[in-house]
């Protein structure tokens, strides 16, 4: 199993719907995919997928009142969908550190594990990390992004983690913008994906609809299936 924990560092620069879209495209391809919301205090996820009013999410497991299975939602393409709590008295249950030891408790024949690892250097964004295997960067291509990606990449390697790439997200190849190059040798990491800013995606978030599947022809949408494609080419090297 694949175990990527998709953090960036920085907020806002489209990590969430990354990795809705990205476990939908390993879904569609056959990979049997799970994402997990790790921003247990600030969760998205849910929402994308309009299972903001399910009965239990991640936070009444980490509570010990469900199991991982009872909060495991079937969404577009297969992809298996782990939401966290969006009222505040589930979030104010949490109990982060349960993370790493919940997620051991994965389904037999689970090809990927896709975590949502929340912005900034917080607890719940160490309990995220410390539940992957590899680390997969996102960001925008402008150097506060890129600087706080850069401390994210040092914490995850500090918990064990292998860096295995970054998605350069919503480029629009201006002057002011950093070139892949540049990020590369700034990270020392290879630039898996270049992904445009689409207006597709801003759409299908207005609609409350995963992109790959509103606008599956859309440029965005392209450049996240051939990232998918490539992770799982990654697994046979």
């Amino acid at each position: 199993m694949r175990r990527i924990a998709v953090a960036s560092g920085k907020g806002g620069v489209g990590r969430t719907t990354l990795v809705a879209n990205l476990g939908i495209a390993l879904a569609q391809i056959g990979k049997a995919t799970i994402i997990v919301d790790g921003s247990l205090t600030t969760p998205n996820l849910a929402l994308l997928f309009k299972l903001e009013r399910v009965i239990y999410t991640l936070n009444d497991v980490l509570a010990g009142e469900a199991t991982l299975a009872d909060v495991m939602y079937d969404g577009p393409g297969g992809v298996k969908i782990v939401p966290a709590a969006v009222t505040l008295e589930q979030i104010r249950r949490v109990r982060s550190e349960r993370l790493p030891e919940v997620l051991r408790e994965l389904p037999e024949g689970t090809d990927f594990l896709l975590i949502d690892v929340p912005g900034g250097l917080r607890r719940e964004t160490v309990s995220a990390l410390r539940a992957g295997h590899e680390l997969l960067l996102v960001i925008t291509p402008q150097m506060t992004a890129v600087s706080d990606a850069l401390k994210t990449r040092l914490v995850g390697e500090f918990l064990g983690l292998n860096p295995i790439g970054i998605v350069l997200n919503r480029t629009r190849k201006e002057e002011f913008e950093l070139a892949g190059d540049e990020i590369k040798t700034i990270l020392n990491l290879p630039v898996l994906a270049e992904i445009p800013e689409d207006a597709s995606v801003k759409k299908a978030l207005k609609l409350g609809k995963p992109v790959i599947e509103l606008s599956p022809n859309s440029s965005a949408s392209k450049a996240i299936k051939a990232l998918a494609k490539k992770l799982v080419r990654m697994k046979a090297d």
